[in-house]
């Protein structure tokens, strides 16, 4: 087992990106190569009467427009989305066709000549409508798709025992994920299969989709990932769509087939965060012990499915904060709309409710008087703690990350006197998250890595995580590297390719370091325990008297040495190949429904942050001044890395928090390029502070190691709008605080005179 902490290592795929050799979806191209276009009707829903490609078909070089009857295998799972409509669009991004041509223009050209008669039908654009007597349903007598509940202790006497009871309402918006590169795929017919180039989190949840979808058995899918250009959560089920549609034309031209969506695409049909309405009740003590909590949400699924039970579930799980509470009740619902679909983006639905919990926290503390520190701390996890959900935790850091929190961030300090016409505040947050699928997956969390050790001495890794620039990859060959004692330079992880990787489910939920980590360390293990027997035997000595190091093997009492390479030549005489299989699974986890409880997570990950802000009276902007991120990361095996996966995380937070929503009025999708959603850059995004904390409390996995990908995304938005409510006086309860929402603030700031003259009336 690896000890003590790796070293920073620079990442092997970044030469490719940086010199643009890196091959992307649509860098690849193929001999007698078509593209596919989808054809889509501007109605929210509507039913299909008949589709005419006669027109389109006329134009020369147009091959094929195909339609769901073209579909070989299973257009979709029940009530998710299908990879061409068959008889009712249920949102604008439907596909219900697509032209095959001989170039991506005359593609999308003939796309417009597809005539699609169709008859509109009722639709209900907000979940409240949706859920209303008498409205339209999308699938079977209702459109409530999923509710979880999460029930612990006497409500109602919780609430008897409180001095003081607090009722507010939040609400967050529709987001994208915002991947510059599009989602795209190209698909090879082969001799006894097909062929898939397209990046995405899961690459063999693509396989089995487009297997499904083309009545494939899987070993006849082949999926080769190409550099990925972001996801953030997205990649997923979009790319099982695209994926599909390709590879039909492929099978049905017996010609590659390349689909890559325009920007406009990806914004009209490719899935979005789910916009939340939450309503929290709480009671508290005069000295700051909550009594009791309840939390009814409701949440936009939009037309389809798709990851909605798991993402609902997991707010739902998480929706009270990390906070000891005896009394709980919560009920999360979700509702179908005529909306584009609401899918898992990074954080997969702990930003919506870490918003709103942490948001009530600080007007709990401002209700009572009392430090927003201080409540936290009151009521505030600690080892041995109960849930919600009635789980025994362990290995809870979240004290070590407030006492950190204070260290580094004046959080009981009055804010520098800012210019004139502007005023500043600060607000703090902190949160914890499930690691990892969790019990809201039942599918058995696990990974799996290969090693195979060539002649020369040179290793070949391979590891089916799919890496979307998280590092993943790098910290696999640390933990090879570090066990077998060689150089990372004498290693190299093979491109992901399903023919011959292992399934290691995808790269969701933070779980890539924990699964893939602890199982490259027992992979690396099983090859070092098959090199240490030829080695021993040959020396005479027990394997256990071998140590591996400095690319070499050596006794203990220094008394013989080997390098690395020449005993890799030994083992050649004695075995037939050296290798090592490491396979490693989280432990099960489980939920009972009609309970509503059960222990949701194998671990837990804890933050805290503190941010100070800076608001212009004259225009609403909000300027970052100070921002520190503390995350409970367990064992820290690469700084550098674990500090860029806090920072990419409150960046996509701070669009979350200020800027970013996805407009759509009456089922139609009004933001449809980068112009009209505002993404922050780094000029926006500055005075940020990452600060990873490896706990005294270690992780309880083999490695110690926690997550941080999506955790880095939810402390921000509380911290940051506590923060302008200590500016202002005045509280923004929806999400984004974008200028129009601030300088109504800013307005109510000063009819209530809170400000007066461009200052705080302190």
């Amino acid at each position: 087992m690896v000890n003590e902490k790796s070293s920073p290592v620079d990442r092997q795929d970044a030469y490719g990106k940086i010199t643009g050799k890196a091959k992307y979806v649509d860098d690849i191209k193929f001999p007698g190569m078509l593209y596919v276009q989808t054809v889509r009707i501007p109605s929210p829903h509507a039913r299909i009467l008949n589709i005419d490609s006669s027109e389109a078909l006329k134009l020369k070089g147009v091959v094929k427009v195909l339609t769901a009857k073209d579909v070989f295998g299973r257009n979709h799972l029940p009530n998710d989305k299908p990879v061409l409509v068959e008889d009712v669009v249920k949102c604008t991004g439907d596909g219900v066709a697509v032209v095959v041509a001989e170039t991506r223009s005359l593609a999308a050209k003939a796309a417009k000549l597809v005539k699609v008669d169709y008859e509109e039908l009722p639709a209900v654009f907000t979940p409240e409508e949706a859920l209303a007597a008498g409205a339209p349903t999308l699938h079977g007598d209702t459109n409530l798709a999923i509710t979880h509940k999460t029930v612990k202790g006497d409500i109602a006497a919780g609430f008897r025992e409180a001095d003081v009871i607090l009722e507010r309402e939040y609400a967050t918006q529709r987001a994208m994920h915002a991947a510059i590169e599009p989602d795209g795929a190209v698909v090879v017919p082969e001799a006894d299969g097909i062929t898939v180039y397209c990046p995405g989190k899961g690459p063999f949840n693509v396989k089995r989709a487009v297997a499904a979808a083309c009545g494939l058995s899987e070993n006849k899918v082949r999926l080769i990932q190409p550099a990925i250009g972001g996801a953030f959560g997205g990649k997923d089920c979009d790319i099982n769509a695209i994926a599909s549609r390709a590879a039909m034309a492929a099978m049905i031209t017996g010609r590659p087939c390349k689909m890559t969506w325009t920007r406009e695409e990806v914004l009209l049909e490719g899935s979005k965060r789910h916009p939340f309405k939450l309503k929290y009740k709480i009671g508290a003590k005069k000295d700051g012990h909550i009594t009791a909590i309840e939390i009814n949400g409701l949440a936009d699924v939009g037309a389809y499915i798709t990851k909605s039970k798991a993402t609902i579930w997991r707010a739902t799980v998480e929706a009270t904060g990390p906070y000891n509470i005896e009394n709980v009740s919560t009920t999360i619902e979700g509702a179908f709309t005529n909306n584009v679909y609401s899918d898992a983006v990074r954080g997969f639905g702990s930003p919506q409710v870490d918003f709103a919990s942490e948001s009530l926290m600080s007007e709990l503390a401002k209700e009572l008087g009392m430090d927003p520190l201080e409540i936290r701390r009151i009521n505030a996890y600690r080892e041995g703690a109960i849930t919600a959900t009635s789980q025994k935790l362990k290995s809870v850091n979240l004290i070590e990350c407030l006492d950190k929190l204070e260290e580094v961030f004046p959080v009981h300090e009055k804010p520098t006197a800012p210019p004139a016409g502007k005023v500043r505040g600060r607000g703090i947050s902190c949160i914890f998250r499930g690691e990892a699928n969790g019990a809201g997956v039942t599918t058995l969390d696990a990974a799996a890595v290969n090693i195979h050790i060539e002649r020369d001495g040179s290793i070949t890794v391979l590891t089916g995580i799919a890496e979307m620039g998280q590092g993943g990859s790098n910290i696999v060959l640390q933990m090879v590297s570090k066990t077998l004692g060689v150089s990372i330079e004498n290693l190299k992880v093979s491109p992901l390719d399903t023919a011959y990787l292992p399934d290691s489910g995808a790269t969701v939920g933070s779980r890539g370091t924990i699964t893939s980590g602890n199982a490259a360390v027992v992979a690396a293990e099983d090859a070092k325990k098959r090199i240490a027997k030829v080695v021993a035997e040959d020396w005479g000595v027990s394997p256990e008297d071998l140590i591996f190091q400095d690319n070499s093997i050596f006794t203990k009492d220094n008394e013989k040495q080997i390098s690395f390479t020449d005993a890799i030549t030994l083992s050649y005489t004695k075995l037939p190949g050296v290798f090592g299989y490491g396979w490693w699974a989280l432990p099960p986890v489980w939920w009972d429904f009609e309970k509503n409880s059960g222990d949701t997570y194998a671990s837990f990950n804890y933050g805290a942050c503190g941010a100070e802000v800076e608001i212009d009276l004259s225009s609403g902007k909000v300027e970052i001044i100070d921002v520190a991120a503390i995350h409970d990361v367990g064992r820290i095996l690469n700084e550098p890395e674990v500090r860029a996966q806090i920072a990419g995380g409150g960046s996509m937070a701070y669009g979350f928090t200020l800027t970013e929503e996805v407009d759509i009025q009456k089922g139609q999708v009004k933001t449809l390029n980068f112009d009209g959603y505002l993404l922050p850059t780094t000029m926006d995004f500055k005075n940020f502070r990452p600060v990873p904390l490896e706990p005294l409390q270690p992780g309880v996995n083999p490695l110690g190691v926690k997550g941080i990908g999506e955790s880095s995304t939810a402390t921000f938005a509380p911290a940051v709008i506590n923060a302008i409510e200590d500016a202002l006086g005045v509280r923004i309860r929806k999400l984004p605080a974008n200028l129009e929402s601030v300088f109504e603030a800013i307005q109510e700031s000063e009819r209530l005179g809170y400000i007066k003259e461009g200052r705080r009336n302190d």
